[in-house]
This record gives structure tokens, sequence and C-alpha cells, in this order.
């Protein structure tokens, strides 16, 4: 693929990356960067996002005697398995197709304990009202920030957890965050499973061979990996912690650039117009602050776009096949979402020339 497909290992800033005998050891939070800007609180490294979310459940429990929670019907599996491995009952809000808006339903505020917040690729276009009354009703507002990370608006000053992961924003291993605005998390996060993150090392490692064209390398089996490593984790995820090469990535790493790199190509798209019914963008504007993760994308026919972009050299990607925890009959938003919905690369490893052909490939559709 000309555009898309994996990262390779990040090495940030020109340091040395550590070789696999650092996997494993301490992993810092200090040290500047990216992560003082979440603001302030006790801040863990998890090994993925859905332990850094099961983390936080684990130490809400004790004191969330109802375990209810509301969460969008537009989400991923891994959000919603910490909360039923916790113990939590769930209902959902729908989501609307456009600008994918919350169809919060305030009827429901006595009944739940728990209001689980995302924003979607960058873009953040929640009712901030509602969630300020769940907060003063004493409802806990968990934020999953793996979508809305690097944004202005992308953290929500009411939640009380916040959770994530960076893995897809950059190359690492592990990129779990969890974080308690008040207080100090009470249960202790156990050690990074080794080899879950062997498995990452060396889906990267397969990764920057194909890059680098050597003979027999291929993304087929860059992507098999990948998957056995997720789907072993899907089966066998707790609260574990980072390893020490991934908070010294995430600690060093030049995100400020991420951020312009990754606004310049959403907007270079834009400003070429290369949209039709195979290529309807979610978000036409790109507001001050936000950092898009993608360019998401709603097509008439996915199946046939995915398949002509791939041929162009542009890898497009699903975000995310539907659940199965709702009847979509109820749910005609998040329905019309999980049908429709892609979306194309424009991250930081890609300059105008990639953006270029991104336009041409969307203008084939």
């Amino acid at each position: 693929m000309r555009v898309g497909g994996m990262f390779c290992l990040e090495n940030p800033a020109g340091q040395r990356v550590p070789d696999g005998s650092a996997v494993g050891g301490p992993a810092p939070v200090s040290g500047g960067g990216y992560l003082d800007t979440l603001g302030t609180g006790d801040l863990r490294l998890c090994m993925s996002g859905r332990c850094a979310l099961y983390y936080c459940l684990l130490d809400l429990k004790p004191e969330d005697k109802k375990r209810i929670a509301y969460l969008p019907a537009y989400t991923c599996e891994t959000v919603i398995a910490p909360y039923k491995k916790a113990g939590y009952t769930l209902c959902f809000y729908d989501v609307s197709p456009e600008t994918l808006t919350p169809r919060f339903d305030r009827n429901l505020i006595p009944r739940i304990s728990v209001l689980g917040l995302c924003g979607y690729y960058g873009f953040s276009s929640y009712n901030r009202d509602f969630v300020g009354e769940c907060a003063d009703a004493g409802i806990v507002v968990i934020q999953d920030i793996t979508h809305s990370a690097f944004s202005a608006d992308g953290i929500e000053g009411q939640a009380r957890y916040i959770a994530g992961s960076l893995r897809k924003w950059m190359g690492i291993p592990c990129g779990g965050i969890a974080l308690k605005r008040q207080g100090r998390f009470t249960p202790s996060l156990l050690p990074p499973d080794e080899e879950h993150i062997a498995g990452r090392l060396s889906c990267f490692e397969e990764q920057g061979r194909v890059l680098a064209g050597e003979r027999g390398a291929s993304e087929e089996k860059a992507s098999g990996i990948f998957w056995k490593t997720e789907m072993r984790l899907r089966g066998m995820f707790d609260a574990y912690g980072s390893d020490g090469l991934s908070a010294e990535i995430i600690n060093r790493y030049p995100y400020q650039e991420l951020i312009r790199r990754r606004r310049e190509n959403y907007r270079y798209i834009l400003s070429q117009n290369p949209f039709n019914p195979q290529a309807v963008p979610v978000f036409p504007e790109l507001t001050e602050g936000v950092c898009p993760s993608h360019l998401a994308l709603y097509a008439a026919g996915r199946e046939h776009a995915l398949t002509v972009l791939a041929r162009r050299g542009v890898k497009a990607a699903v975000y995310w096949p539907f659940h199965g925890e709702i009847s979509l009959a109820d749910f005609p938003g998040a329905a019309y979402i999980y049908e429709h919905i892609y979306s194309v690369p424009i991250d930081q490893r890609y300059s105008a020339a990639e953006a270029a052909i991104v336009c041409e490939a969307l203008m084939s559709l």
C-alpha cells in the first residue's frame, strides 16, 4: 500500500530504541511531553485501552453499588468488554449519523450510575450540558479518549476517569492511558504480559520489512501476527500495566508535529473536494483545535469503496464492526453508521503528496 497500513515501531526525536531486553521494565510517567496535557490526577500507563478502562472500573466498583452504565450504541467491543467483565449492566444511547452526535435520554439519569463518553475520529459533538447534569446527579463520567486524545476539546473536564489508547496514533507496543482526576487509584497494576508485547514487536518488525521491500515480507504476515496477538488480548485482558519502551516513546514523542501534520492533511483533502456518494465526509469542516485520527466517510456501497481504494494504493479501515450487544432496529442512527462508515488515513507519516494520492483515489470512486 502507498498510503495506510500498520505503523512501524516509533523512534521519535532520534533516540535509540531499546532492544528487547528493555521490554517489561518500569513504565515511568513523568518526563513532560504529551502526558502533561492530560491535566492533574493519578496517571497510569497500561498495556492497552481495554486494560486501562478495566483498571478504572476496578477502582470505581467498590463505591458503585448500582453498576449500570450508559454507553454509546456506536462503539467498539473493546469498550464494552471491560464493563461486562467488571459486572456492569449496560444500556445504550443512539448516535446520529450527522457528525456522530449522541442522542442522550434524560429520563435515564435516575437509573444509571456511569456515563460512558467519547468523541469520534478526533471530533467531540456530545451535549456537554447533559454531561453536567449527570455529574450533578452523582453519575460517574468515564471518558474514552482513544479517538480524541490530541484534540484541544478532547478531554472532558467533568469526567472523573479518563481511559484510552494511543496505539491508533503511533507505533508503540502498549498505549493504554488511565487517569483518575481526584484521589489515587486503589488497585495495583499487573506487570505487562510479555507474550503480548513480543507479538506486537514482531508485528512491527514484519511491517518494517514490508516497507523496506525485503523479499518474503508481506502485509498479510504482519496482519496475521497483529490479529493473533489482538485476539489473544481480547480473551485474557486484565489490569495490565505498560512496558518501559512504550512509556519512553510516549514521553518523548513530538506530539505537536503529529497534530500539525494530521490537520494539514485533513485540510488539504477538504480543499480538493474529492467527495461523492461513495465518499461523503462525516465531518466536512475541520474546526479549530481538532486533531483528526482519520478522515471518516460514508459510502453508499462500502465494500465497493474499500476495494477500489485498495486498488489505488489506499488502505481504508472500518471502525468498528457491529458488536452485537443491541438490536439495531432500536438504534437507527447507529445502524446506519455501522453499515456505511469507513475511514482513510491522514496521519503524521504522510505529506501533501500522499494526501493527493488519497484525493485521487476518492475521486475514482
